[in-house]
């Protein structure tokens, strides 16, 4: 593995993860499937290296911020024209260290950055200024290696740079599937397969396994390099295919499986990480490398999770220093106090502890204010109404203007749900991007002005380290729609057992269902079978615990005995009253 801290580079306006590397990394070795000794840091490579693929006239124009600006799609500031070429420069030398190490031991190694594909020998785009892996090939062959190299592409995205860069040299072979096709130009030793717009799992495999084996056993490659691009999943931010996580790892594992039973159990496989758009993007390559490393699919954590692991001793540090800056009992300066009139009890901190400047320090420790200014908001504002026991309103605004609300957040220390337990109750929680569009592939859901910002996951984990921090028990909300329900539904849980069965038996129905079909759906067409009446939406407290006891409780014999009573018999109803099962519910959506 290769990696440095230094791959963490956020372009503004660009949807690609700055942690992408960091979080796979944490979860390769907090599960223990690879050893720290197993982890190597790249070198930029020398100029000479870089010319071996770009011309000098090329390499002499990504030092202007309009070249840039060109190959990223956003404006390109002068300040950061240096960090954005050597955050690329870096990353070919991870891909030149793990070419080494791959033919060294004769196995596998992965740079996690790289797959710049798209950047030709006198210019750049598609976010690519550097083309990590030709400039690695043809330094291999400066070295004496004389074996043929296969390049598999399987980014969303035609490889049309190292497609072009190769197009005369029949010793690489460049093989790509992607939807659309960027250079249709002759090239020696090319297989190119453009499948269009909406593909899924059936298709993709299908077009996998009919093309690769033959080329292996035909072309023998004694190298192979692999674009493990991820943007082909459903869920990509800027992708246009529907391929599931069980189809990403299955298309991952038939790579390695049959250049080792075709062209040999020891051909070296260089992988690197190729696109890949939003924050959900780094759980398929770690999944697939994860498998690489041990042999094993281990499902790595959610947002949430990860937060709490990766942040929970950043955020009880963060508690300390603040406790010796401002007391240890954090109490109230006279600062505070001035200006409280006698008998009123106005707040001055956040949930009794946090002053604006605290939380703010929070936010960026987790990452939260990194991932705005990645979105383009490059001076995110905090504000805060510290309001009064019946709750408190922090805001994150897009700039000092503060015309763009992106994050609102209303909450308050609560002992009236559930008497014998103190929780952080969240009244109400805003988080949208002003300057994104809603897509058919990301329709408005109910209250929805703005598509959001992908940072649920992130803020949910800093409120239940705050939660434990402040010694409560848990965190709950009443999610107002069932799709704010199925969003959490893998930590938040609720205190009424009967609720919790009626929205297991609506997750049920609404298996595999996009959650705006389902909120179309709980508008009329769901019915409970016995009785045949309407099943609506029912808003109901839902906690994430974070103490033992109140976690004890909703994991108790009594708790599961009164939800499996209350389970309910759902079905959906069609124009006309007849009654479907859940395979049609695709019909129900007319």
């Amino acid at each position: 593995m290769v990696f440095d801290q230094r791959y963490a580079q956020a372009v503004p306006g660009v949807p690609m993860d700055p942690s992408r590397g960091v979080n796979i990394l944490a979860y390769l070795l907090g599960r223990r499937l690879i050893r720290r000794a197993d982890v190597s840091r790249p070198v930029a490579p020398p100029l000479r290296n870089l010319l071996r693929v770009h011309t000098v006239a090329y390499l002499e124009s990504i030092e202007n911020a309009a070249v840039l600006s060109s190959i990223f799609g956003v404006p390109v500031r002068d300040s950061e024209v240096g960090r954005l070429v050597e955050w690329q420069r870096l990353a070919v030398g991870g891909t030149i260290q793990a070419a080494r190490m791959a033919l060294a031991g004769r196995g596998c190694a992965a740079n996690l950055s790289g797959g710049f594909h798209h950047a030709c020998r006198e210019r750049g785009g598609g976010f690519c200024v550097l083309n990590d892996v030709a400039i690695a090939i043809r330094r291999l062959r400066a070295k004496g290696f004389r074996k043929r190299i296969l390049v598999v592409d399987l980014d969303l995205h035609q490889g049309n740079g190292t497609r072009e860069i190769f197009a005369g040299d029949t010793s690489v072979h460049t093989f790509s599937i992607h939807n659309t096709s960027w250079d249709d130009a002759p090239a020696g030793s090319s297989t190119d397969l453009s499948l269009g717009t909406a593909v899924g799992d059936a298709r993709y495999i299908e077009a996998l396994r009919e093309a690769l084996p033959p080329l292996l056993a035909d072309f023998r490659p004694g190298l192979v390099f692999y674009v493990a691009g991820t943007d082909p999943a459903w869920d990509d931010a800027l992708g246009d295919w529907n391929v599931s996580a069980d189809g990403m790892l299955y298309r991952d594992r038939f790579v390695v499986v049959q250049v080792r039973s075709i062209c040999g159990p020891r051909t070296p496989i260089v992988i690197v990480l190729g696109g890949g758009y939003g924050h959900a993007s780094w759980r398929y390559s770690a999944r697939f490398l994860g498998w690489l490393a041990k042999g094993l699919v281990v499902e790595p954590p959610d947002e949430m999770e990860l937060t709490v692991q990766r942040y929970g001793p950043v955020v009880r540090g963060i508690h300390r220093d603040l406790a010796r800056q401002s007391g240890a009992e954090w109490r109230l300066t006279n600062d505070d106090l001035l200006g409280i009139a006698p008998g009123e009890a106005r707040e001055t901190r956040i949930l009794g502890r946090y002053t604006l400047q605290g939380i703010e320090l929070l936010l960026a420790k987790v990452g939260i204010l990194e991932r705005l200014r990645a979105l383009g908001y490059r001076t995110p504002v905090l504000d805060a109404d510290f309001g009064s026991g019946l709750g408190q309103t922090l805001r994150v605004y897009g700039s000092e203007q503060r015309e763009e609300l992106l994050i609102e957040l209303r909450m308050r220390r609560d002992r009236r749900t559930v008497p014998e337990f103190e929780l952080l109750f969240l009244e109400w929680l805003l988080l949208q991007n002003p300057r994104a569009r809603f897509s058919p592939r990301l329709p408005p859901l109910p209250g929805q002005q703005h598509p959001g910002l992908g940072l649920l996951g992130v803020v949910m984990g800093l409120l239940v380290l705050i939660a434990e921090q402040l010694g409560l028990d848990g965190v709950v909300d009443v999610p107002s729609n069932y799709y704010i329900a199925a969003v959490g539904r893998k930590h938040l849980r609720f205190l009424d057992p009967a609720a919790q069965a009626r929205f297991e038996s609506l997750s049920q129905l609404f298996l595999g269902l996009p959650l705006a079909d389902a909120e179309r759906l709980l508008q009329g067409s769901v019915v409970d079978a016995p009785t045949g009446t309407i099943v609506r939406w029912e808003p109901a407290p839902m906690v994430i615990p974070v103490g033992a006891r109140l976690a004890r409780r909703l994991k108790s014999e009594a708790y599961d005995a009164a939800r499996r009573a209350a389970k309910s018999r759902l079905e959906l109803r069609l124009l006309g009253g007849r009654p479907a099962p859940a395979s049609e519910v695709t019909l129900a959506r007319g």
